[in-house]
């Protein structure tokens, strides 16, 4: 049974201090995650997503949302390796595999590698399962726990 999709396209702007350079790589992967989120039914992603969006044009969003962790924390936190937290970071700031290639100076192989690893080291099945992951874990970090 398939729910509401979202009424509105969530645009990344509304994301505190995010920068203009980033919008449309992020825009990208709140696609994918809307997408996926429709494929599988998970009608709490779009309402957590709806949310996170009213929050923050309400000017709530310094408070709500959780920040990027730095990448040694992220490390601690999910058991990954400082390689694996960087690009869990770079997903969560809507960079893909070749994007942060790119910017890591690194193959795109070797961030594969590091992709698969952190999946399996977080059980998830794929990249927006990831950042969903990683959100989920960021937001019971800040207080607010999460259900799915």
């Amino acid at each position: 049974m398939n729910r509401r999709r979202s009424r509105r396209r969530l645009d990344a702007r509304v994301w505190p201090e995010i920068l203009e350079t980033l919008v449309p790589a992020t825009d990208r992967r709140l696609d994918e995650i809307m997408a996926w989120a429709d494929r599988h039914d998970q009608q709490w992603l779009f309402d957590f997503l709806e949310a996170r969006a009213a929050s923050l044009k309400a000017g709530e969003g310094r408070d709500i949302v959780p920040r990027i962790l730095p990448e040694d924390m992220l490390a601690e936190k999910f058991g990954l390796t400082l390689a694996q937290a960087r690009v869990l970071s770079a997903f969560l700031a809507g960079k893909s595999l070749k994007e942060i290639a790119a910017l890591q100076s690194v193959s795109i192989t070797t961030v594969r590698t590091h992709f698969v690893q952190m999946r399996a080291k977080l059980g998830a099945r794929d990249q927006a399962d990831v950042v969903r992951i990683a959100l989920l874990g960021l937001a019971e970090e800040a207080g607010e726990g999460g259900e799915g």
